[in-house]
Parts: structure tokens; C-alpha cells; sequence
């Protein structure tokens, strides 16, 4: 039996590598719908980013565009250093196609639908698509558990004062989400951090799939590497953030989830920092990962089996 499963996507260089994932883990994984929203690139290019993934992965899944800026409306960065100007390091898809706006055009909000059927939500961007749909129908989300890839605990987000850079970009729509019955299951950068992809992995699996969406996804994954080399110190490797949020939904077992409540911090210099308080928990947090078998799983279904070997 397959999971159906709604992604949320600011599809830069990992948010694509955890797309292609679930398109081509069609035996375990239905990609039903994606809506994108502003952060690693802009949220038109964002859409045409994970159309074009999910297409050359052989997913016809509707891609919708979503919000273009936090519910505070701060400024939105153009061009993050590890994604480039198109999200993709320049490797971005074309804007040709004209894609449908997140709720236009439905009877209900999209969003809703997906959280009133219990179809698996997974988010990978900032939170602003979920917040606005809270609004529309707060009753549909309660209990609801998308993951959600936010949080840095233990470990230093690269957003200014040591956020996550999802938390940080609208820290207001996490707010949001947790004080409205909603219970996100949060994978930190505590957890996504252990998993380490090489550069020689990537060229390895491309070269064994030979497919024209491994190609694209070694191009654009260059200077993901690179910033990754300067910033954590993973010379020759990254941590492929998002698609270990995609992993956790392919081999659930590989991962330990444990309930907690959480507080956001929404200006000032702790702006998009996440607390642990007491209380009656709102989310789970993923607490442990078996790195090695989610290392191998992220390899094997983005590019085959035989580039596991």
C-alpha cells in the first residue's frame, strides 16, 4: 500500500533531491500535489523547480504556487549562497508553463483538503502556505502530523543567530501552526546533519542511473557542496537536509520521533529559534536516525540500485 503524500517546497538544491526521492519511490510513495512558497529562490521559480523535477521523474503531479513572502512580510532574500539565483545553481527549470495559484480555482483551500482526507503532508520550506490555510479552515489541521523540516537545537542553523533557515525566513507562520492544534513532526538539523552525501556518491549514481534528472541534480548539487565545505566542514560531501525529511516517510523505522512543546522565537536576535518548554506537547521531534541505512536508502532511490552497490 502506498502513502499519498502533499509536499510544500522552496525547491532548491536538497528540496529537489527530496522530490526526485519520492517521485521514484513509486512503490512505497504517491506524490498527489506540491504547492511551493518563497525561500531557497522565489516562489514562481520554486513551482517551476519542482515541476520539472517531478516531471523528469516521470510524476504528474499538479505543482501550485504559493506564498511569496512570510505573514510579516520581511524582506525576501533573492539568492541563497548554497542555491543560487534560480534555486538550482543555475541548473533552475524554465518558467514557460503557466502553474495554478495555491486555493485559486478550489472550492476549498487545497491545503485543508489534504489535512481533512489525512494525507501525509510534508513541508520543506517556510511554514507560510500552512499558516494561511489555518486561517481558512482551522478545524481541518487539528491533530493533523505533516513533517516539517525546521529546528536546530544542539547544533548552529546558518540563518542569522544560529536558526534554521525555514524558522527563521517566517517565524510567525511556525508560531502559527503550533499554537493552532496542529502537531508537526519536526525534523531538526540535529538529525539531518548526520546524514553526509559525497560529491563521489552523487557522480557515482549519476553516472549507474545515466538519466537526464541525475545530470541535473549533480550539476546543480556543485555548489551546494561547496557551501556545505565552508560551513560545516563536510569537504567533498553535504548534508542533504531535505531529503532525509523525505527518507522519514519512506522508511519510517529508520528514525525515533518523541513528543515535546515547542515555542518560537519571532524577532530580535533570536529571530526563528526554536525552545523546549514545559508543557502539554504540540509536535514530536526526531530525536535518532540510523545514518548509515538512511545514507544508503537516500543513494539507491534517487538512483537506482545499482548505484548503492
Amino acid at each position: 500500500m502506498t502513502l499519498r503524500v502533499h509536499i510544500d517546497t522552496d525547491c532548491g538544491v536538497d528540496d529537489a533531491l527530496a522530490l526526485a526521492m519520492l517521485a521514484r519511490a513509486r512503490d512505497v510513495i504517491e506524490v498527489g500535489s506540491v504547492s511551493a512558497v518563497f525561500g531557497n529562490t522565489y516562489v514562481d521559480q520554486a513551482a517551476a523547480n519542482a515541476r520539472g523535477v517531478l516531471r523528469l521523474a516521470g510524476c504528474g503531479a499538479e505543482v501550485y504556487i504559493g506564498a511569496g513572502s512570510g505573514l510579516a512580510k520581511r524582506r525576501v532574500e533573492r539568492m541563497r549562497p548554497a542555491h543560487g539565483a534560480d534555486g538550482l545553481n543555475g541548473a533552475g527549470f524554465s518558467q514557460r508553463w503557466k502553474l495554478p495559484e495555491l486555493d485559486r480555482g478550489h472550492g476549498v483551500s487545497l491545503l485543508a483538503f489534504v489535512a481533512r482526507r489525512r494525507i501525509t503532508g510534508l513541508f520543506l520550506g517556510p511554514l507560510t502556505n500552512l499558516a494561511q490555510g489555518l486561517l481558512d479552515d482551522p478545524i481541518a489541521f487539528r491533530d493533523w502530523r505533516p513533517t516539517v523540516m525546521a529546528g536546530a537545537f544542539a547544533v548552529e542553523g546558518k540563518a542569522a543567530g544560529g536558526a534554521d533557515f525555514n524558522s527563521w525566513s517566517d517565524p510567525e507562520a511556525l508560531q502559527r501552526v503550533l499554537e493552532a492544534g496542529v502537531r508537526p513532526r519536526l525534523m531538526p538539523m540535529d538529525v539531518s546533519s548526520r546524514i553526509t552525501l559525497s560529491r563521489a556518491a552523487l557522480e557515482a549514481g549519476s553516472a549507474a542511473c545515466g538519466s537526464p534528472l541525475s545530470a541535473r541534480l549533480l550539476r546543480a548539487a556543485g555548489a551546494y557542496l561547496d557551501f556545505h565545505a565552508q560551513a560545516w566542514g563536510t569537504e567533498g560531501a553535504c548534508h542533504p537536509h531535505d531529503a532525509v525529511a523525505a527518507a522519514s516517510l519512506i522508511a519510517p523505522e529508520a528514525f525515533t520521533f518523541e513528543p515535546a512543546r515547542l515555542r518560537v522565537s519571532v524577532d530580535g536576535m533570536r529571530q526563528g529559534r526554536i525552545d523546549l518548554i514545559d508543557g502539554e506537547p504540540n509536535a514530536e521531534i526526531c530525536v535518532a536516525v540510523d545514518a548509515e541505512a538512511v545514507e544508503a536508502l537516500i543513494v539507491a532511490t534517487l538512483f537506482g540500485a545499482k548505484a548503492a552497490v
